[in-house]
């Protein structure tokens, strides 16, 4: 398991926020978004839906891949215009990535395109909340 402390969750945090998250506040003229959220039965639901979607599609899936995005200025809720997200893609074997030993390799893995991923989790609050919120 890949679990970190909260002393070392604080850390990433602020070394984000010390980093990147000033230069975005001036790129898009406020204050940006600096977690999401997302409840448990929402998080078991989408990884059984894309579970049971591969199997469908004869595709294994490996694994989940959060990617860093932002909303549009365009986006209908204004409460969210031009601030950062993340949203959750399934992934799979790289096709031809394999170990020495012959198995697949779990690290080497794409994105899956034709299952829908996952955005639209909770903001902070407020948005700007630094962790431990």
């Amino acid at each position: 398991m890949k679990r970190i402390t909260s002393a070392e969750a604080k850390e990433l945090n602020q070394n984000f926020v010390e980093t990147r998250s000033k230069a975005i506040d001036v790129a898009i003229k406020k204050k940006d978004a600096l977690s999401s959220w997302f409840s448990m039965d929402e998080l078991k639901n989408f990884i059984a839906s894309v579970e049971k979607e591969g199997i469908d599609k004869g595709i294994t899936v490996n694994g989940i891949r959060i990617y860093f995005g932002a909303y549009t200025s365009d986006d209908k809720n204004p409460e969210i215009k031009n601030l950062s997200t993340v949203f959750l893609v399934p992934t799979q074997a790289k096709i031809g990535a394999m170990q020495t030993d012959g198995l697949a390799n779990e690290i080497a893995s794409s994105d899956i395109t034709d299952i829908d991923g996952m955005n639209r989790g909770g903001l902070g609050y407020p948005p700007s909340a630094t962790y431990p919120q």
